[in-house]
């Protein structure tokens, strides 16, 4: 079927009405490259300040990172401490403020300000900014919060310091809220030509607390709001305190002038020693047991092994049991001739006594202290044998004839049989 002319009008409307969608579509469309963070890998995905710690190698530093502070950087090196826990053992706290006070470098966040052992010494403190007088008729349990223009504040420009350039909407959403910062002039600058002016890209907590310092600072850096970095001296050493918190941190030293900062805050040159603590970190239980008390642990797993052996259930006798066998009657004959022979008639009937007194123990109860009547009665019970017959049968002192003894010896060979085929019937 050919197409008629109402068909190519239909699809030639239909392709103008596609055209003009994606003409008004791409007029309306701004495509602006966008530079997206690559997620970090390897060690810069389990340091927080694996970048930090490179650049002041570039520098010529050395760098150490300890997993705890068990022990104290060499004089005249930097410590940047960051751990939670760095204050575990209390003797911590003297060791750390001798330590500056010979020479040491020591370089926190303004959030350890606080800590109830480091603020007895140090020489920069937080204060809390001072209440405006209430107007009239207002109330005054506010008077500490931020006000519009402390909001305001981060895009303000610092004194004596150029003007915030503007942002656009996507570095706004994709990058970190930056601000002028600038070195006073009552501070010496921290590079040699006497560039002051930087922007701090950070976050800073709005609470309007401001970092003072109750002896002159040897350098400073100033924001809208207060110090941002600064420096004190406490004996022959130094203390440094970042408020923008995460500074040196891998997604934020390398953004606007942090990195002049951080080598500034860091004081990292060539030559210079700078320590990183930041956790309080211990071996596992079993690693430090083996390390320090191994031959315990090795005597200890062989005693334990010895005693798991000893009781465990085992698959077999300790040793090969025994063949039973039966003698033949011409060696039994000769064994009993033999015997008789060499002890006489009364030694073989006290061991047919003595054979049956054993069978007997285990089937009578206290057959020891019973004498020999009512042994030969308990006897007779568990045999069905004639108790009295039995009486004289056991009476060791009872002289006998010859020709009685065949039937004495009988009668307890056939008691002892009985008793020990009565236990094979019980355990059966």
């Amino acid at each position: 079927m050919t197409p008629t002319r109402r068909d190519w009008l239909m699809r030639a409307l239909l392709a103008a009405a596609a055209l003009g969608t994606a003409a008004w579509v791409a007029s309306c469309t701004e495509w602006v490259d966008v530079d997206v963070p690559m997620p970090l890998r390897g060690e810069a995905a389990k340091n927080d300040l694996y970048i930090t710690q490179q650049l002041v190698r570039r520098l010529g530093a050395t760098v150490a990172a300890p997993s705890s502070l068990s022990e104290l950087p060499p004089q005249h090196a930097t410590l940047l401490l960051t751990s939670w826990y760095w204050d575990l053992f209390p003797e911590r706290a003297k060791r750390l403020k001798a330590w500056v006070e010979n020479g040491g470098h020591l370089v926190l966040y303004a959030s350890n300000l606080d800590h109830e052992q480091l603020k007895r010494w140090l020489p920069i403190q937080e204060l809390q900014p001072p209440r405006k007088p209430a107007k009239e008729g207002e109330d005054d349990e506010d008077d500490t919060d931020a006000t519009p223009d402390d909001e305001d504040a981060d895009t303000a420009a610092p004194p004596d310091g150029p003007a915030s350039s503007p942002k656009s909407a996507i570095e706004r959403l994709m990058g970190l809220p930056c601000q002028d910062a600038v070195e006073p002039e009552s501070v010496p600058p921290a590079y040699a030509d006497g560039w002051r002016h930087y922007k701090v890209c950070s976050y800073t907590s709005s609470s309007g607390w401001r970092m003072q310092s109750s002896v002159p600072p040897l350098w400073a850096v100033e924001g809208p709001k207060g110090p941002l970095l600064l420096r004190a001296p406490v004996g022959r050493g130094q203390v440094t305190v970042i408020k923008p918190w995460g500074l040196l941190e891998n997604d934020r030293v390398l953004k606007g002038d942090n990195g002049l900062l951080a080598v500034a805050a860091l004081q990292a040159r060539a030559g210079a020693a700078i320590w990183f603590v930041t956790e309080e970190a211990r071996p596992p239980l079993l690693r430090w047991l083996w390390h320090e008390a191994w031959v315990v642990v090795l005597l200890g797993t062989a005693a334990l092994a010895l005693a798991l052996w000893r009781g465990a259930r085992r698959f077999g006798p300790l040793a090969a049991t025994a063949t039973t066998g039966r003698r033949s009657m011409a060696e039994q004959i000769a064994g009993t001739a033999q015997f008789l022979r060499r002890d006489g008639p009364e030694a073989l009937l006290g061991a047919q006594i003595r054979a049956l007194e054993a069978a007997a123990r285990g089937h009578v109860r206290q057959y020891d202290k019973l004498d020999r009547s009512q042994r030969a009665q308990a006897i007779a019970q568990a045999t069905g044998l004639d108790a009295a017959a039995l009486g004289l049968a056991l009476d060791k002192s009872l002289a006998r004839k010859r020709v009685d003894l065949p039937a004495t010896l009988q009668l307890l060979e056939t008691a002892r049989r009985l008793l020990v085929q009565r236990d094979r019937n019980t355990r059966r």
